[in-house]
């Protein structure tokens, strides 16, 4: 429930965030792309809902069909620019023992998928994560660049 109301605020309405399926937890493989967002800045973003990257970083074999409307990529950009209070490194994620989840520091879950799917598409990088609240998008950051945001597994 939580994640849908966060891809509603995210992506525009009740009616979008129903038609995203979110990647779930320790699912083999990477997430569907399932639409594109573009930015002010130029960059493309493609989404599954429970996260959102830079297209040129993520490298689907195509680029969704279906485009969010502009809001959904202000939203995005407003936290891609946002000075979040608490970061953390890739490293300092914890593995759950059921395999589905990590742990930040904070007690907030990631899922698996997303995090191997990070850091098999961003090798020998520097990869952070910045966060406001439990509730909100976590900023995704590769060598000090905002790339992506995340949402965290409801517990």
């Amino acid at each position: 429930m939580r994640l849908a109301l966060i891809c509603a605020a995210a992506f525009g309405s009740d009616a979008v965030s129903a038609q995203l399926k979110t990647t779930a937890p320790g699912s083999a493989g990477d997430p569907v792309w399932q639409r594109t967002l573009h930015l002010s800045d130029g960059r493309t973003f493609v989404t599954d809902g429970g996260i959102a990257m830079d297209a040129a970083l993520a490298r689907p074999a195509s680029l969704p069909a279906q485009t969010l409307p502009a809001a959904s990529a202000q939203y995005i950009e407003k936290y891609l620019t946002a000075t979040l209070k608490d970061e953390f490194a890739l490293a300092d994620l914890t593995a759950n023992p059921n395999g589905r989840t990590y742990a930040a520091p904070s007690g907030l879950l990631l899922n698996s998928t997303y995090v191997n799917f990070l850091r098999r598409v961003l090798p020998n990088r520097t990869l952070r994560f910045r966060m406001e609240a439990e509730l909100t998008p976590m900023v995704i950051v590769s060598d000090g660049k905002a790339v992506g945001v995340l949402m965290g597994v409801k517990r």
